[in-house]
């Protein structure tokens, strides 16, 4: 994979995984469906994750500590209810901040490019 693909996929989980911890953090517990429906509509459906990248982040965010899951119908199991735990808020901060720092190298580049080619 070239590296440009590598990175725009790592600034995907890094974005969706705030706004999963961000979203459960200011609307309380959610299920996966409506997590993806929050991300939409708070982008103006620029982020619109689909089901093979949200619940890896989720799954992920669930075997670091960082948000719990349970299945509201523990007999069929089909929504899992996620909470983001006391080690999902203290990380937030740093996962802000890793975010923003990402967000400032590529606006960096784009105007090194912008400069470059359109000017």
């Amino acid at each position: 994979m070239p590296m440009a693909e590598n990175g725009r996929k790592n600034f995907y989980k890094l974005t969706t995984a705030v706004y999963i911890l961000k979203i459960l953090s200011e609307s309380g517990p959610s299920h996966g469906n409506r997590i993806a429906e929050e991300i939409r509509r708070r982008t103006s459906q620029v982020i619109s994750p689909n089901p093979n990248n949200l619940y890896p982040t989720l799954h992920l965010l669930e075997e670091r500590g960082y948000i719990s899951g349970c299945w509201k119908d523990t007999q069929i199991r089909n929504k899992k209810i996620y909470h983001i735990t006391e080690n999902g808020t203290a990380y937030l901060p740093e996962l802000e901040e890793r975010l923003r720092l990402r967000i400032e190298e590529i606006k960096i580049n784009i105007d090194m490019i912008q400069k470059d080619l359109l000017s």
